[in-house]
């Protein structure tokens, strides 16, 4: 039996092709929705917020009256933050930076209830051989990606080594973060939608 998960996320950028004030405003429009949501229904397991901590200190910036019930989403495990501060480009940085981003993101995490202990890093335009042991070294034994590479790794779950031998379990997105984006709500079409998406990842996967 193939199972799907559908991991609820957002991707976001704090500046790119709008102003960081723009895209800020976003930012508060979809927390509110987001939050009222959580509230709204317990059946609603859980949500992502794209491994960053940076976006809660934007939002609650802005609506500092939410930061007890952000942290109990936290605490709950329904809101999943971190482990970074803000999602890199590793090859723009220096590897110290790298730490230093984890170190931000675990420190801003534990303030609302722990990280999300994944080296969630989908949008990076090339990965350095020594992230696992970096990863490794936060207690991360798990990376999710989708940039970064082409057709180099052949399969979505494989063991990714770094040179002092350090693994992590990685899981490649060759379709992207966004494969399971605006899922109709109609049951047929659904479950068209859902077939092809399978389809789509039996052809790399190393299990069900």
């Amino acid at each position: 039996m193939t199972k799907i998960l559908v991991v609820s996320h957002t991707h976001w950028d704090r500046e790119w092709y709008l102003s960081f004030q723009q895209f800020r405003a976003r930012l508060v429009e979809m927390m509110d929705a987001l939050l009222a949501l959580l509230a709204r229904e317990p059946r609603f397991a859980s949500f992502a917020l794209d491994g960053q901590t940076v976006l809660l200190e934007d939002y609650l910036e802005v609506r500092p009256e939410r930061r007890a019930e952000v942290r109990e989403m936290v605490r709950q495990g329904r809101l999943l933050v971190g482990p970074w501060y803000t999602s890199p480009d590793e090859f723009l940085v220096s590897a110290e930076a790298l730490v230093r981003n984890l170190m931000l993101g675990h420190r801003i995490a534990a303030e609302f209830g722990g990280a999300m202990e994944v080296g969630y890093l989908p949008d990076s335009f090339g990965h350095t051989t020594q992230l696992p042991q970096i990863l490794r070294g936060f207690g991360i034994e798990a990376a999710v990606f989708w940039r970064g590479v082409g057709d180099e790794p052949g399969r979505t779950e494989f063991r990714w080594m770094a040179p002092d031998g350090n693994t992590v379990l990685a899981v490649h997105l060759p379709e992207g973060y966004g494969n399971g984006a605006d899922l109709p709500a109609e049951r047929e079409a659904l479950v068209e939608r859902l077939a092809g998406v399978r389809e789509q990842q039996a052809r790399r996967a190393t299990t069900h």
